[in-house]
């Protein structure tokens, strides 16, 4: 791996590119150079980054069959990792790329200073969206598992300080706000004769969708399901306790 080139990685594994960014090396600046090469370039420890490499090959278990068995709670920590995963790491690396490939193939895809504009509107509103659900949704359910446990008065009035309701009113599926980008880049579709950056960032803005879509198939199949039950329960008991009051 250490004497492949950077072209020659890209090329082999499109996620490279992101890995690469994360480790400090800007992927496409460095095409013709190797790997070993561009770790010294840089500064860099090799070993640190062909294991960072490598890592993308281990299949971590985030099957519907393991997140089933975790309760509310630690789903939402889960959600919020990946949260973070997007926030941190995903969607920075997503829009470099945009403006990179965009300032040096603008003329062979114009399509792609468009993307720019478009994505940085949905980078805005997404990151909203989860700062919402990290501060007020996630915690409203944590709270929901934690009085499920051990119930007393404080619950009713945390109950109306917000619901599931209020959330539903305002949760949307933010892979259906990718479709304005898909709709404008041909669904990421390439061909063997694009420039390889292009291919790259078709390839991460793929790969983004479609773990937005699992992101959503756990809060709205698997998490909100319980809330709501947790919910519906507590209030009965919340409203029985008020009358006997």
């Amino acid at each position: 791996m250490v004497d492949k080139s950077i072209y020659e990685l890209l090329e082999e594994n499109h996620s490279y590119a992101s890995v690469l960014h994360w480790c400090g090396i800007d992927a496409f600046d460095y095409l013709g150079e190797t790997l070993g090469d561009v770790c010294r370039i840089k500064n860099l420890n090799m070993n640190n980054v062909k294991e960072a490499l490598l890592k993308l090959n281990d299949k971590n278990d985030h099957s519907f069959a393991r997140l089933q068995r975790m309760s509310p709670a630690e789903m939402c920590n889960h959600l919020q990792h990946t949260h973070h995963h997007y926030s941190q790491r995903m969607l920075p690396v997503i829009e470099h790329h945009i403006q990179q490939t965009a300032l040096q193939y603008h003329k062979y895809y114009p399509q792609l200073l468009l993307l720019d504009k478009i994505f940085a509107t949905f980078k805005q509103e997404f990151l909203q969206h989860i700062r919402y659900e990290n501060e007020v949704f996630f915690p409203f359910i944590k709270k929901l598992e934690r009085f499920t446990i051990s119930f007393h008065n404080v619950m009713w009035v945390e109950l109306k300080a917000f619901s599931m309701g209020d959330f539903i009113m305002k949760h949307h599926h933010d892979d259906d706000d990718m479709h304005n980008i898909r709709k404008l880049l041909n669904n990421y579709e390439v061909t063997q004769d694009d420039q390889l950056a292009y291919k790259v960032l078709m390839h991460e803005l793929k790969s983004f969708e479609s773990d937005l879509k699992a992101h959503s198939l756990i809060e709205e199949d698997m998490l909100i399901p319980r809330a709501i039950k947790m919910e519906e329960k507590l209030t009965i008991k919340a409203n029985e306790l008020k009358r006997l009051n």
